[in-house]
């Protein structure tokens, strides 16, 4: 129908695009860790035989770095704070403690702390791994591509089966080169090595989706296979589905990050549009209804509610939809080519 193509024209460009889980700042532990939340039982058992090792010998310092970096998983920075400094008070050229001390500048926004704590720990020890990829990944965050890509290439020779340096590859073949394919090549030796790496399946996900390919579909299964309440990953798919018209399957997933996320504004939005390409106005508007409850001053929503009214013969609804939406975003097109048409329909 006609007007619904006018709609889909001018609201394509509002529909969210796929999101990502991509980490300013990869942490350098083993992949499995990364995928399975550990409980925190088993957290507290190990801070308790900690404790009690540390009583036993309080200058253990192999012991205090282990408490450290618990503390550091929990994001218990003010306790590993203490742990890394008496660490270092004791002795300054400690590599893990510096390392440590690195990743609690990051974790603070005090970046010249970490970069000077990974410069010294590189400087002790050139073939350490986890300070060198640390500090591949901050250059990577500060957009020094050059010299991330220096460090990354080192890491690989140190360790070539070291998934988080292939998946940094990726980044970078991404970020500076703007290579697509050769950053999912990187991605895909990222998940060839640690099957499980949700950050690198999640990039061939978005990425193949980017360029419309049927391969993103099995990267998203396999991250919802890993985690069923993944639901950024079910919005991406369902985003894949929306770009191939694939109504049924966009609908479902749509429809389960709303279940997740009774808050998810994009999912509700993108549920209001679906509807609308089936020739429903009346659910359509439910779904805009929706997302206008979440979030009242929402432009988009409006102009989309505003359309099934229009759809509906309810002509000064939509029109006052209309001009609420350019009240909140003047520019906006749809909402002005909406009040014309309404006006013209007197």
């Amino acid at each position: 129908m006609k007007q619904v193509q006018v709609f889909t024209f001018i609201i394509a460009l509002a529909v969210a695009s796929c999101q990502t889980s991509e980490s300013p700042f990869p942490v350098n532990e083993d992949q499995s860790s990364k995928q399975t939340q550990v409980p925190t039982s088993k957290i507290q058992s190990e801070l308790d035989s900690l404790n009690g090792l540390i009583r036993e010998d309080p200058n253990n310092l192999d012991v205090l770095e282990s408490r450290a970096r618990i503390y550091l998983r929990q994001q218990n920075l003010k306790y590993a704070q203490a742990d890394v400094s008496a660490i270092l008070a004791m002795d300054s050229s400690r590599i893990v403690a510096l390392e440590l001390f690195g990743d609690l500048g990051f974790a603070t926004n005090q970046t010249r702390q970490s970069r000077d704590a990974w410069t010294k720990c590189m400087a002790l020890d050139p073939s350490y791994v986890p300070c060198r990829l640390k500090m591949a990944q901050l250059y990577h965050v500060v957009t020094e591509f050059e010299k991330s890509a220096v460090l990354v290439d080192r890491v690989l020779e140190l360790d070539p089966k070291n998934p988080e340096a292939h998946f940094l590859k990726g980044l970078l073949m991404r970020d500076a080169l703007g290579d697509t394919l050769m950053a999912i090549s990187w991605f895909q030796k990222a998940i060839d090595i640690a099957p499980d790496y949700t950050e690198a399946l999640d990039m061939c996900g978005v990425l193949y989706s980017a360029i419309k390919s049927p391969l993103a579909i099995g990267y998203f299964n396999r991250l919802i296979e890993l985690n069923p309440l993944n639901r950024m990953s079910l919005y991406n798919r369902g985003m894949y589905y929306l770009g191939k018209e694939d109504w049924n399957g966009a609908l479902e997933d749509f429809t389960k990050c709303t279940q997740l996320d009774p808050t998810d504004i994009e999912s509700m939005f993108n549920l209001g549009f679906i509807h609308l390409q089936l020739e429903l106005p009346g659910d359509a508007r439910y779904y805009f209804n929706q997302a206008l409850e979440i979030q009242p001053i929402n432009h988009r929503a409006l102009y989309g509610r505003g359309y099934c009214f229009e759809l509906l013969g309810d002509m000064p609804k939509a029109e006052s939809d209309y001009r609420q939406a350019l009240s909140y975003n003047p520019s906006h097109v749809g909402s002005r080519e909406g009040i014309s048409r309404v006006q013209r329909a007197k």
